[in-house]
């Protein structure tokens, strides 16, 4: 059976539909994709060349259980993996920082390369639910392996992009393919321009000089 491309969603109405769907909104995905960039940019030149993406997972993943714990959600450590879990729904939420997301012609792989565990989590929550077609992706049923989602975050220099993906079954370390992947935030937070000079903002005064 040919492979078959992923639904890609875009455009603003269907992107909160489809968020809606799995538990999630426009907002808490930004504040999650945000907060870790935010964190990414905390490291120092000092610090070993790992902290970057750590802080950013540490903080990407806290910035999840922040938001959806309180909304029933569940935290879950399943063979290692930290994800966040809603039962009724059958959908768990984990981090992943990847190296561009919100690419028409590339997906997005993971910075670090993905391990057993993972790959039985994907495919555990998933059986036949994503045999085509792909019109509507239900979820799995509650008492399963709920079906995983990767809120996947790109950082390069000041642009911030973030898509919520679900995998298809794979077999090395990154994933080879998604059934679906939701476009959510593309942004680019220019720095602030340096003033050259102070002397632009003082007002200029006649000065009168006198003898003594």
């Amino acid at each position: 059976m040919p492979d078959i491309a992923p639904h890609i969603i875009r455009e603003s109405r269907d992107v909160e539909s489809a968020l809606n769907r799995i538990g999630l909104t426009r907002d808490i995905v930004a504040e999650i994709a945000l907060s870790a960039a935010a964190a990414r940019a905390e490291s120092l030149s000092v610090d070993p060349s790992s902290a970057p993406g750590i802080l950013s997972y540490i903080h990407g993943v806290r910035a999840i259980r922040l938001n959806l714990l309180k909304r029933g959600w569940r935290e879950s450590r399943q063979g290692n993996v930290e994800s966040t879990v809603n039962d009724d729904l059958g959908v768990q939420i984990c981090f992943q920082n990847v190296d561009i997301a919100c690419n028409d012609y590339r997906k997005p792989n993971a910075i670090s390369g993905k391990g057993t565990a993972s790959r039985r989590l994907v495919a555990a929550g998933q059986g036949d639910l994503f045999e085509p077609p792909v019109d509507h992706l239900p979820v799995s049923f509650f008492g399963s392996t709920p079906t995983v989602w990767i809120i996947c975050v790109s950082v390069e220099g000041f642009s911030v992009r973030a898509e919520v993906s679900c995998p298809k079954n794979f077999e090395g370390t990154q994933f080879e393919d998604f059934h679906q992947r939701i476009f959510v935030l593309d942004e680019s937070f220019e720095p602030p321009i340096k003033r050259e000079s102070v002397d632009e903002d003082i007002d200029d005064f006649d000065v009168e000089i006198t003898r003594k």
